[in-house]
């Protein structure tokens, strides 16, 4: 009879096991017999063993906070860019798209298949018909701390209710308290300048 006690299973030594498989064969360095090494999860923040009780429940003794989310887009952008709404992005492409009919002459000017790609995308995505109004009525959020990449983002993302604009911009949930009646007033005023479908 096997000292293990059958297929798979082995009774514990006297000396403490590694707790993850090593490559190793005998006859190599044994210097780490003996470690023992624990991955840590946010689950379990308990230190050392498997499976150890906690406290509480169950409920792990610490909890962690998630940081708030912050939008990064800004960050990345050069100095004194501002992030552009899609219908501010559709009639910008579509004035270079109509001064092109005077420039075609030139044979040296000719834009890349790219610009026909982001000119369509900008004009599936805006859903206002007057970008400078729209502008204007987003503007009011920016003294409730809102940046320009969230008036943009709201404004290409469209929502309805400011749950739905808390839901599609995380990064305005730490604002959530000051921000939503202003927001609903604002969503209101926006549905007036919707393009019709």
């Amino acid at each position: 009879m096997e000292k293990g006690g059958g297929k798979g299973f082995s009774l514990p030594s006297k000396e403490p096991k590694s707790s993850l498989k090593s490559s190793s064969t005998k006859g190599k360095d044994d210097s780490n017999k003996g470690r023992k090494i624990h991955f840590e999860s946010e689950g379990n923040l308990s230190k050392g063993g498997k499976g150890g009780k906690i406290a509480n429940g169950g409920k792990s003794p610490m909890t962690k906070e998630p940081p708030p989310l912050e939008l990064k887009i800004e960050s990345e952008l050069p100095q004194n860019v501002k992030p552009l709404m899609d219908c501010e992005a559709a009639q910008i492409l579509q004035g270079i798209q109509d001064q092109m009919v005077l420039l075609s002459q030139d044979p040296t000017i000719k834009l890349p298949v790219s610009f026909d790609k982001g000119l369509q995308y900008a004009k599936n995505g805006a859903h206002y018909t007057n970008p400078q109004s729209v502008r204007r009525v987003l503007e009011a959020l920016r003294k409730y701390g809102v940046s320009d990449g969230e008036i943009s983002l709201i404004a290409n993302v469209f929502p309805e209710t400011a749950d739905e604009a808390f839901a599609l911009v995380p990064s305005l949930k730490s604002k959530a308290s000051t921000l939503r009646e202003p927001l609903k007033d604002i969503l209101g005023e926006l549905a007036k300048f919707k393009q019709p479908a």
